[in-house]
């Protein structure tokens, strides 16, 4: 069964309808805000406290598409969140240029690789230094403080720049293998974008922190864009910081703030502050799964609702939402679609050549969805088996309830075989996160003469459990909680779990790990 979503056209898959009326959707909000409300903070620096106003974001953005000259260019932008790199992202999305966004930090190897793959004429970094890793002798390369003196001394009430249709080039994850390559139109970036400030119900009084980094999908559309369409103020800050991530909530009279389940789970050991729940009425949490015992903690220490959301890059972030209040929110569930039609459908048993085929309701499922954030392939030639007859196979496994809600249980890459029995990984997790000595887990699979696959699981233990003690005690534990051919074999302690930038736990390094016999 097809399910779509309310805000959705009656043809989802008419991209094209869509692009032609949200290529300039940007830009005209951000002129409509500027016109009727100039003065209004569009972006605050959380740790400078600087402030750009609607009016000064508009001229900031003509005149930085002045300086990045003609498109279309291929820019490579290396920057930390912030209203340089904000406003960067504008001028790129409505000048007609390709964004490549990179961490600051990311290692020569991540430079050169953008290098290869895009080839760009512009490299906007730090400094000069930051700019030789990438080894683009053609390139020319401009600073952030260029950038920064740029917005500084745009002035309103220039003449307006006519929008040009931008897109932003990134790539997968890579958590279960190589990452490939997405080009999102600026049309499918603002089409997510408003479904977001709907899911949310976001208005111009909002005020939404985001503490995520801008070289990936999440902060730039979920934050940045979103609040843009909303006519609101957006504060960001340049990274998390437990210490002072609720001083910032009170300081800037926050409203809702994007957050991701691992820093969920650093501001659990944190004390609630007095002020709670003030403004804020909720924090949404994305790019990784949320146990619902984490999310049921977080609510019942500090009083404020987590909205867990799922989306993916394909999708310019966001396709699942769990209402805002008064809306209901299911611990455990990441919500209904917004933009989107999804369906569960039998995974393909080998290449069969068959059509896609839904589940029975309730049963699990591979998710499918499509729409006009969705992309229609990636770059080049890679993974042509994820599209099927204008549905995307995210790989992703799951089920619907009753009322529709989305609950995800794995991965099919990620799923374990034992014996012909399968083992999700979430599942296990789930419930070894509920004992109060595990603050993080991981379960993967490890190869097996007996059963060609077994459960192990990686454990971040909360205090001083000897080892033994706690392997003993949880396979215990999860024992009573789960089938016998669940229950991991083996109890690895370790410091930390390995997780990529967006916060998803990053198997194939636990497995390269286990592979070579470290603990």
């Amino acid at each position: 069964m097809v399910v779509a979503t309310p805000h959705a056209p009656p043809d989802a898959t008419g991209t094209t309808r869509a692009t032609a009326t949200l290529n300039d959707h940007l830009h005209r909000a951000l002129v409509h805000a500027a016109l009727r409300r100039p003065e209004q903070p569009f972006v605050i620096e959380a740790e400078t406290g600087r402030v750009l106003t609607y009016g000064q974001c508009l001229a900031a953005v003509n005149d930085l598409r002045r300086m990045l000259g003609m498109p279309p260019k291929r820019i490579a932008l290396a920057l930390p969140g912030g209203i340089t790199g904000a406003v960067l992202w504008l001028s790129a999305l409505t000048g007609g240029h390709v964004l490549v966004p990179l961490a600051p930090d990311a290692a020569d190897t991540e430079k050169a690789r953008v290098t290869c793959l895009y080839a760009p004429d512009l490299l906007i970094v730090e400094d000069e230094d930051a700019a030789r890793g990438f080894g683009c002798a053609a390139a020319t390369f401009v600073t952030h403080d260029r950038c920064h003196e740029v917005i500084q001394q745009a002035r309103p009430g220039g003449l307006l720049v006519p929008p040009l249709p931008g897109k932003v080039a990134l790539s997968t994850s890579g958590t279960t293998g190589e990452p490939k390559g997405v080009i999102l139109e600026g049309a499918r970036i603002a089409w997510t974008a408003e479904q977001i400030r709907l899911s949310h119900r976001l208005i111009p009084r909002d005020r939404g922190l985001t503490v995520l980094p801008f070289s990936h999908v999440n902060a730039p559309v979920v934050s940045l864009c979103a609040s843009l369409l909303a006519g609101s103020t957006i504060v960001i800050a340049r990274r998390f910081s437990r210490d002072r991530f609720w001083e910032w909530i009170e300081r800037y009279q926050i409203t809702w703030a994007s957050i991701v389940p691992t820093v969920l789970t650093r501001l659990l050991d944190t004390p609630k502050p007095g002020f709670l729940p003030g403004a804020l009425r909720f924090v949404r949490t994305a790019s990784a799964p949320l146990p619902a015992a984490r999310l049921r903690a977080f609510e019942a220490t500090f009083g404020i609702p987590v909205i867990e959301t799922y989306g993916l890059t394909e999708a310019a972030s966001t396709i699942v939402a769990n209402p805002v209040p008064p809306g209901r929110h299911k611990p455990g569930s990441v919500g209904l679609p917004i933009g989107v039609d999804l369906r569960i459908c039998h995974v393909p048993s080998g290449e069969d050549g068959l059509s896609l085929e839904d589940v029975a309701p309730g049963e699990q499922g591979e998710i499918c969805v499509r729409g006009p954030g969705v992309v229609s392939a990636y770059r080049g030639e890679a993974g042509q088996e994820s599209f099927d007859a204008g549905w995307f196979r995210t790989g992703d496994l799951g089920y619907r309830d009753e009322e529709g809600y989305l609950f995800i249980t794995g991965r099919l890459r990620e799923m374990i075989n034992r014996g012909g029995e399968k083992i999700a990984p979430r599942e296990v997790e789930e419930v070894l996160l509920t004992h109060p000595a595990v603050r993080d887990a991981a379960v993967i699979g490890r190869p097996d003469t007996q059963y060609g696959e077994v459960a192990v699981a990686y454990i971040v233990a909360d205090g001083g459990w000897p080892g033994d003690d706690l392997a003993r005690c949880l396979r215990h534990y999860a024992a009573a909680r789960l089938s016998a051919f669940k229950v991991p074999v083996d109890y690895v302690r370790v410091e930390e779990l390995p997780r990529n930038p967006n916060g998803k736990i990053n198997r194939a390094a636990l497995r390269t790990r286990h592979a070579g016999g470290a603990g």
